[in-house]
Formats: C-alpha cells, sequence, structure tokens
C-alpha cells in the first residue's frame, strides 16, 4: 500500500446530495488551477512526481507544525521511507494546487487523509483540520 499515494473511500451519492446546489468551482476552474501548480512545479525543474529524494526534502519541507505531525503520523502509522516521501509528495501538489510556496500543516493533515487505506491507525486528522482552522 505505501506504493499508492491516494487512498480515498468515495460513499454513493444520495438523493440529498443531487438536491444540494453546484459546487462553486466547476472542471474548467480545477483545470485552470491544475496547470497553474504544473507551471510552478516545472519551474522547480520536475513535477512532484519526478523531484528526487533530496530535492523533495528541500522544496516540501513543512513548516514545524506539520514537519511533526508527519512525524506523529510516520509513528502511529508505521510509514515506510517511501510512504513518508510520497505523503510530503501529495502535500506539496495540495499546496501548489492552493498556490502556496510554503508546505504546512493542513497540507501535511490533507495528504495524510488521503492514506486511510493503509488500514494502520492514524492521527484524528478531522479534528487536526478543526484545530488548524
Amino acid at each position: 500500500m505505501d506504493r499508492i499515494d491516494l487512498q480515498i473511500e468515495v460513499p454513493a451519492v444520495t438523493p440529498a446530495d443531487l438536491a444540494l446546489p453546484a459546487p462553486v468551482e466547476g472542471t474548467k476552474e480545477a483545470a485552470a488551477r491544475v496547470l497553474v501548480a504544473r507551471k510552478a512545479q516545472l519551474e522547480r525543474g520536475f513535477l512532484n512526481a519526478q523531484l528526487p529524494t533530496d530535492v523533495l526534502d528541500h522544496v516540501a519541507e513543512p513548516d514545524r507544525a506539520g514537519q511533526n505531525l508527519l512525524n506523529q503520523a510516520a509513528q502511529s502509522m508505521g510509514l515506510t521511507a517511501r510512504s513518508y516521501h510520497r505523503v510530503l509528495r501529495v502535500a506539496r501538489t495540495i499546496a501548489d494546487l492552493e498556490g502556496e510556496e510554503a508546505v504546512r500543516r493542513h497540507h501535511i493533515a490533507e495528504a495524510l487523509s488521503c492514506r486511510r487505506g493503509s488500514g494502520r491507525a492514524m492521527p484524528d486528522v478531522g479534528s487536526l483540520r478543526e484545530t488548524i482552522s
């Protein structure tokens, strides 16, 4: 499982979901954000998926709170070195999609929330998001 970056459970759409208003961001807007993020990545010399580990450690270095969360998760989830770096890659991509220069705690929290399929204990990322906000 440490070779899979995103492990997200997607529940079935309910009739109540169908009655909700359309999302604010549509496909065109999301595609535009992706293009901007890819441009930022290419300006660094590599797409995030292709970053050598030594470069990744530099461009995806989280803030202190993010590093603390990642360390806690590495312990509680039993992250391998590969998983640890994959979390950093996803967090860097999330930051890029938000137009952020730095990887922050909430980027790490979101990246960790995408690893739920691992079957291992994980810090309560939901409550962490509330704390961060």
